[in-house]
């Protein structure tokens, strides 16, 4: 069971944003139309799809400062997942928003009372976290476009049950594509690779062993918190009043963030006028 807290802690802590603690709970303060995710295809560690994830990271993009560092988790892997590919209904500024600002997300979590997780911004693409089980760590958005983004994590986990902390680097390379349908909504559909370092022999075996276990709370999360995204893009669009009562609520972001998410929930509401009115219908 220690291995798995432990473990749990440093995979929640290096995959923070898209990874960590769950939205699963209180059903009362969310919109409540039918949302669903689609998993298009489902997760893999097999060698020849980590091949294929190893040669498709953008290294290139990487800057000189972080490259020494990424070249150390690809070259030395403990755990490697590539999530299940998702699809769901998103307006692409919802999205991206959410990608671009993950501590809003987090802050957001909080004030839903579905999460303790705490994030930071201390850069223009840096960020501290603190999961309150143990975990802490710094995050950098190494390379970002409209069809990549490749993060970097270190962390480590500390509890009063180890002798010292264990140490952590991740690589996480999300992969999204926008589709416009027919009926005018716009679907997301990602897909996440995520490369785990231990500099530990002996946690870099333990980890190896208990990856099943890993893997799929990974590819859980990724779910659940695909499913908050889609979450939120109905609330932009059938219930502004609920988002701008969020936002009031927000703490532990720039003030600026607010007056962004109430202009793209108008953004987002003015955009979908035809769709908001046959929702409601």
């Amino acid at each position: 069971m220690l291995r798995r807290i432990w473990f749990g802690g440093i995979v929640a802590l290096s995959t923070f944003w898209l990874l960590s603690t769950r939205p699963s709970a209180a059903e009362d303060a969310k919109p409540k139309p039918t949302i669903d995710v689609e998993v298009v295809s489902p997760g893999s560690s097999v060698a020849a799809v980590r091949k294929k994830a190893l040669a498709d990271l953008p290294l290139d993009k990487v800057s000189a400062d972080f490259r020494s560092k990424v070249d150390e988790i690809t070259k030395n892997v403990s755990l490697f997942r590539h999530m299940p590919t998702l699809k769901f209904v998103s307006e692409p500024d919802v999205y991206n928003f959410f990608l671009a600002h993950p501590d809003v997300a987090i802050s957001i979590w909080r004030v839903m009372d579905i999460s303790t997780f705490e994030m930071w911004q201390t850069g223009p693409t840096s960020f501290e976290a603190d999961s309150h089980d143990g975990s802490t760590g710094t995050i950098e958005v190494l390379h970002s476009s409209a069809e990549r983004q490749l993060v970097f994590c270190e962390g480590s986990f500390k509890s009063p049950l180890l002798l010292k902390p264990i140490k952590a680097r991740a690589l996480l390379h999300l992969q999204p594509t926008f589709q416009k349908g027919e009926d005018g909504q716009t679907t997301v559909t990602h897909s996440l690779d995520m490369f785990v370092s231990f500099p530990s022999q002996p946690v870099d075996i333990t980890a190896k062993l208990i990856s099943p276990v890993s893997h799929a709370m990974a590819d859980r999360n990724f779910r659940e918190v695909s499913l908050w995204v889609a979450m939120m893009n109905v609330g932009m669009v059938q219930q502004p009043g609920w988002i701008e009562q969020v936002a009031g609520k927000m703490d532990g972001v720039l003030e600026v963030r607010r007056g962004q998410l109430l202009k793209l929930a108008l953004q987002t509401k003015t955009a979908t006028p035809s769709r908001n009115a046959r929702s409601l219908a």
